[in-house]
């Protein structure tokens, strides 16, 4: 009996992936407002990006780095524009912090978010907003790569 219970749980898990758990179509209940909680749907329909989210964005990563090709449709900083929620101030909370977009499904489906490692957590034009808090960690990313292209502008760097 032991051996049919691996062999049904093998299965299981060969037959039914992770993701087809992620969201079990609940709703967000988000500390503060985004863009995105006005609208019917995101740029693709609400079921294909709760599961291919990460695919639209590894495709649209590859193709700016790789290729040069820079479209808003997919990119991480569109997704972070129109899904990064306000406090009642007006202030952006990042998409990160906890019980906020992205870090909220993160977690329940136990998926590590390394997009933030290096690309800000809120929209480039509230960055300066977010106060000193445990959160603006990626600002100095921001700010650093801001200087180094400053650098090689005024250094007239050329390939």
């Amino acid at each position: 009996m032991p051996q049919l219970t691996k062999i049904l749980a093998i299965a299981i898990m060969v037959f039914i992936p992770i993701s087809s758990y992620s969201h079990d179509n609940e709703k967000h209940s988000l500390i503060g407002e985004s863009k995105a909680d006005k609208l019917d749907q995101c740029v693709e329909p609400t079921e294909v990006m709760q599961k291919k989210h990460f695919e639209f964005l590894y495709h649209q990563r590859d193709n700016t780095v790789e290729k040069g090709i820079r479209t808003k449709n997919h990119s991480l900083a569109n997704c972070i524009d129109c899904h990064v929620s306000h406090d009642e101030k007006g202030e952006a909370i990042p998409v990160n912090a906890e019980g906020q977009f992205c870090q909220t499904c993160h977690v329940k489906t136990a998926v590590n978010i390394d997009c933030f490692t290096c690309h800000a957590t809120v929209p480039r034009d509230s960055a300066s907003k977010i106060k000193s808090t445990g959160y603006n960690k990626n600002i100095h990313i921001e700010s650093a790569a801001h200087n180094l292209v400053k650098y090689y502008k005024e250094n007239e760097y050329e390939r």
